[in-house]
């Protein structure tokens, strides 16, 4: 009968219900009412299937030699659903590789589940789409991940990256993705969460958190906030280990449980617990299996956590899921059927991947728990209303996201695989992640402007990071900006380095014959940051060998920002937050359609000078002691470091007398300042006046140096000064126009609209508007300000600095200085603060 009703199922295309789910919300008390009147016609079985989630990452059918990536469904694992009743499935990457194959295998599970003769609920399809270094999803949008959101401090772009992950998952047939992660990073050796967590700021987390799973949920997909309690404070992976973060709850309180509080206010549809102990809060210990030692039960499995704080304190009545419980965490210390049992007893709904299914030889296992379980309940050891209880919520869940309505509805599969194809990796969705990547691109160090580089016409950058993929990532960025005309044409060549610390001799030619060096650090633990570790030996060979050879060397940090204390040697510093390149295939296109990491070519955009830097540290970064150790007690940069403007530099003020008499010769003085170390350039302005109140006369410099002047229209005035070597060291240059009032005025002004430095590397760096208003007077004599004037004046004209929203109170910082900008002398003053002027940036052929 199965066999028959799975043909049917792959043959007939138009059988199916649509994925594509409602966002209409759905009364609580009519949901649960409705959840209460299933569950209650519900066989106990039934319900406990509906707690069961297993994996299908593999699977080996009866006579193949060994198993392989589940991209269809089978018989064998429909059976298994329809056997057991299964309430969900979670997908890995091994299953959704290709978008109509996995808008195929989805359509395909829930019409074993909907045809399911005893069950007939839809099931739960979930996987982790988390964005960043964690995305299964083998073609789509990627997005930057959550430390580059955290890097933002942005809720709208928060939101739009829930929104483009809820979206594609939903037009795939996803109904549950276990994301945002609301770790709260605060421990830097952390091995596991790192990007994976938005800060180490619990109301940034909470609050950038809420915003990423308001965006998943409105495109009716159920997001997971986890690892609850928290798994930013741990410096061991619960995959391969048992994390111990020793916490009272009032320090809870303050830090991990602040973002998860958020969450539950804001209506987040489920939460998944963390394999960790907490030994303050459960007092209930463990005889491992593995090795006999005395340990404290971890949250996943104790009640005084689920129970208690979650549920109780937290007032959470939503659902709950393990994290994986084939996790060491888990799995090495407690056993398959006691670590369920006990989970189910703490207050956990859902139970993720109770044991490894690969073949129907493993199915035994899942029998031995299945009917453990049972035996459990018939003998009080787990009481029947907490399997009633939990069948409950995971309906409801189901009724909320319109999920329980799949098998009502009529969408072919040929039509949802149109939908998909249409949502999945869009124009739209590709244009919100690079913004959202290139908004999080962040300059730490920036020392001798080496930023933003701009090669001429021909010469050569050196690419060199630790594999392919990132090489294609950083020519890709490259070659969309030359598309783009962002960039001159240059000629790149490459370097990977994986596992070789030092620097060869064809790594040493490539670096003396180019012009300009980037070099891509790689660093996920500890341990990368200590002498001798590859990863921190190569990126600082080759920044201290360009050095030598007088290179501009740029680092880019790909994954934990936390390496940059590492090299102290680099004159410039790039943080991507993100280390995931892109197929060696799709390298050479500006179009790619399989999932890859945003994060690097982003940052190739900041590097060039395309993008405007935007992006705040989102953690402190902790200094190194001299052994590569993290010196928590210093940091190397703090929290909210960030240099965010490399395309403008250097002031620009007028002074001149607020009062002028009619028919009088005037001088305007501009005062240019704060060039930093630019030593020779030139510089071109556009300078506006009112011709029928003005004339222009003539103008001069007081520095060594020449001044051209060219009239463009009657309002409009051109100034062209070469700045000789030497001029700038001063760090200061003044020239002056004068003009003649020939009309009476209450009021007119002279402002400059457009004003820009060019370096002697041909980079154009801009300056802000400046307007200097006064009034024309006939018959009366020009007098001087007085003492009081003058401080009355320059109150009323103090900088205004940034207006970005997330710096409110803060100036843009230029180099390693911040960038201060003063309105000098007398008259009238206005600065049209925060303006930037954004015509093309200059390009020297």
């Amino acid at each position: 009968m199965l066999l028959k009703k799975l043909a049917a199922i792959l043959t007939v295309a138009s059988i199916g219900a649509t994925i594509f789910t409602s966002n209409k919300e759905v009364m609580a008390t009519d949901s649960y009412s409705k959840a209460k009147e299933i569950v209650s016609n519900m066989t106990l079985e039934e319900k406990l299937g509906q707690m069961i989630m297993p994996d299908f990452r593999m699977w080996q059918e009866e006579g193949a030699k060994e198993p392989s990536d589940l991209t269809e469904i089978n018989s064998e694992v429909a059976e298994v659903i329809d056997k057991y009743d299964l309430g969900g499935v979670i997908l890995f990457a091994e299953n959704v590789k290709e978008i109509s194959q996995t808008t195929t295998l989805i359509h395909d599970l829930q019409e074993v589940a909907i045809n399911d003769e005893d069950g007939n609920l839809p099931l739960l399809i979930t996987l982790d789409q988390e964005g960043g270094i964690v995305t299964r999803l083998g073609e789509g949008t990627n997005l930057p991940g959550n430390m580059a959101l955290g890097a933002t401090r942005s809720e709208k772009s928060s939101y739009d990256a829930g929104y483009v992950i809820g979206k594609e998952l939903n037009a795939l047939g996803v109904n549950v993705d276990f994301a945002p992660v609301l770790d709260t990073n605060n421990n830097p050796e952390n091995p596991v969460i790192g990007v994976r967590s938005i800060s180490s700021n619990p109301e940034l987390v909470g609050k950038l958190g809420k915003n990423i799973a308001k965006g998943i949920q409105d495109q009716g997909v159920a997001a997971t906030a986890k690892h609850f309690p928290g798994h930013g404070d741990t410096a061991t992976d619960s995959h391969y280990g048992l994390p111990m973060v020793d916490k009272s709850i009032e320090e809870l309180r303050e830090t991990e449980l602040k973002p998860f509080k958020i969450a539950i206010e804001n209506g987040i549809d489920m939460i998944m617990t963390a394999h960790i102990q907490f030994p303050q809060i459960e007092k209930d210990t463990f005889i491992s299996k593995k090795d006999g030692s005395q340990i404290s039960i971890p949250a996943t499995l104790s009640d005084d956590i689920i129970k208690g704080i979650l549920r109780e304190e937290m007032e959470y009545d939503g659902v709950v899921i393990t994290d994986a419980m084939n996790m060491k965490a888990i799995s090495d210390h407690f056993g398959e059927l006691e670590s369920t049992k006990m989970a189910i007893n703490a207050g956990i709904d859902i139970i993720l991947m109770p044991t490894i299914l690969r073949n129907n030889e493993d199915v035994k296992k899942l029998d031995y728990i299945v009917n453990g379980i049972l035996d459990s309940i018939k003998s009080g050891e787990i009481k029947e209303e907490e399997i009633t209880d939990s069948a409950e919520r995971i309906v409801k869940l189901k009724i909320d996201r319109g999920i329980i309505d799949l098998k009502n509805n009529n969408a072919s599969l040929e039509e949802k695989i149109k939908k998909a194809k249409k949502t999945v990796g869009s124009v739209e969705n590709r244009n919100i992640e690079r913004r959202i990547s290139e908004e999080a691109i962040t300059i730490t160090k920036n020392e001798e402007n080496i930023l933003p580089l701009n090669p001429k016409e021909g010469e050569k950058v050196l690419l060199i990071a630790p594999n392919e993929s990132q090489i294609h990532s950083m020519k890709f960025g490259i070659n969309r900006l030359i598309h783009e005309n962002s960039l001159n044409n240059i000629k790149l060549d490459t370097y990977e380095y994986n596992n070789i610390g030092i620097i060869d001799d064809v790594l040493k030619e490539k670096i003396e014959s180019s012009d300009y060096i980037i070099v891509a650090s790689l660093s996920s633990n500890a341990n990368h940051l200590k002498p001798g570790a590859w990863n921190r030996d190569l990126p600082r060979s080759v920044i201290d060998y360009g050095n030598k050879l007088n290179k501009d060397t740029v680092l880019i940090s790909l994954r934990n920002p936390y390496d940059l204390a590492a090299y102290d040697n680099a004159k410039a510093q790039v943080v991507a937050y993100g280390f995931k390149g892109m197929d060696p295939t799709e390298g050479d296109t500006l179009f790619p359609t399989k999932s890859s990491g945003p994060n690097i070519p982003a940052s190739m955009g900041v590097v060039f000078g395309a993008v405007e830097p935007k992006g705040k540290l989102p953690v402190d970064i902790p200094s190194l002691n001299n052994d590569g150790t993290m010196n928590t007690e210093v940091n190397y940069y703090d929290y909210g470091h960030g240099i965010t403007n490399i395309n403008s530099l250097g002031n620009v003020n007028i002074s001149m007398n607020k009062k002028i008499n009619l028919g009088d010769n005037f001088q305007v003085k501009f005062n240019l300042s704060d060039f930093n170390e630019i030593v020779a350039g030139k510089y071109r302005a556009k300078i506006k006046f009112q011709g029928e109140k003005l004339e222009f006369i003539n103008g001069k410099v007081e520095f060594s140096g020449d001044l051209q002047t060219n009239i463009i229209d009657n309002n409009t005035l051109e100034v062209l000064i070469n700045l000789e070597e030497g001029s700038l060291k001063a760090n200061e240059v003044n020239f002056i126009l004068e003009f003649k009032a020939i009309d009476k005025a209450e009021l007119t002004s002279i402002e400059i609209t457009s004003s820009e430095l060019i370096d002697e590397k041909g980079r154009c760096f801009k300056q802000k508007y400046v307007i200097s208003e006064f009034s024309i007077e006939d018959n009366k004599e020009d007098k001087p300000l007085s003492p009081d004037e003058d401080k009355e004046d320059e109150e009323n004209n103090e900088d205004l600095g940034n207006s970005d929203d997330n710096n409110k109170d803060e100036l843009p910082q230029t180099g390693s200085g911040v960038g201060k900008e003063f309105i000098f002398g007398l008259g009238s003053l206005s600065l049209l603060a925060g303006i930037g002027l954004k015509s093309k940036r200059f390009k020297r052929k």
